[in-house]
């Protein structure tokens, strides 16, 4: 068993979460309200979400899907030969100070299909470096998109014992913004595993600016997503 154990307090582990992985996990699921600069505003458009939640060596690692980005349309694109892109901002904030991100991780996948070969070709670019998967099924390559299994997405050294944090997330379908393409190339040139937050970053914003009142998108489509809130047990 890891160091520190899993305390739950009136929710379910996430049915993404494997059994096996039950005694490994340090951190405590716990109702927890939004913040209180977030709750006057309208959050109609955020979808609330159990989610996974591990601490992997020195990291918080996340297990989620978001495969509702793909609609019907969206997925039968998948086979054209044309490249798909999904591109993933995961923010983790304290419940109660949503002014700004204590870690920001970003993830990219792109999906295309080789006709000659008849294979589904993802690849993956973001805290774990660089991976590539050749699939011939076209449902094999959905979930490779859309699902993600314990993945880094903050240092637990930003994460003190105790306090309540909560994750959200910003996933874009095809997005086509100028400077969110900018901005990924040179977030996504990083070395692997690098954590730093860089404050002049147009990812980086407050809760309410990034999900509440964000800039208008230029994406096929766009999901917000919130966490239920967490908290790392003591040892």
């Amino acid at each position: 068993m890891d160091q520190s154990e899993l305390g739950c307090r009136g929710f379910a582990l996430s049915r993404l979460a494997r059994a096996a992985r039950v005694a490994a996990l340090a951190l405590s699921l716990v109702a927890a309200a939004a913040g209180a600069a977030a709750a006057q505003d309208d959050d109609s458009d955020i979808q609330e979400r159990r989610m996974g939640f591990a601490e992997r060596g020195k990291n918080l690692a996340l297990t989620t899907s978001f495969t509702e980005v793909f609609d019907r349309e969206a997925f039968e694109k998948i086979s054209s030969g044309f490249v798909t892109t999904v591109v993933v901002r995961i923010y983790v904030y304290r419940a109660t100070r949503t002014e700004a991100p204590v870690s920001l991780a970003l993830l990219k996948l792109e999906v295309v299909y080789d006709p000659w070969d008849e294979v589904f070709e993802v690849r993956s670019r973001g805290p774990l470096g660089e991976k590539q998967v050749r699939t011939r099924s076209r449902a094999q390559a959905l979930r490779l998109m859309t699902e993600l299994d314990e993945m880094p997405i903050a240092p637990l050294d930003r994460l003190p014992i105790g306090p309540h944090h909560f994750v959200a997330m910003v996933v874009e379908l095809n997005p086509i913004s100028p400077e969110l393409l900018a901005e990924m190339r040179r977030w996504l040139s990083r070395p692997a595993g690098e954590t730093s937050l860089d404050s002049s970053s147009s990812f980086f914003g407050s809760f309410v600016s990034v999900f509440v009142n964000p800039k208008l998108e230029q994406a096929d489509r766009t999901l917000r997503i919130r966490s239920q809130a967490f908290y790392r047990a003591p040892r």
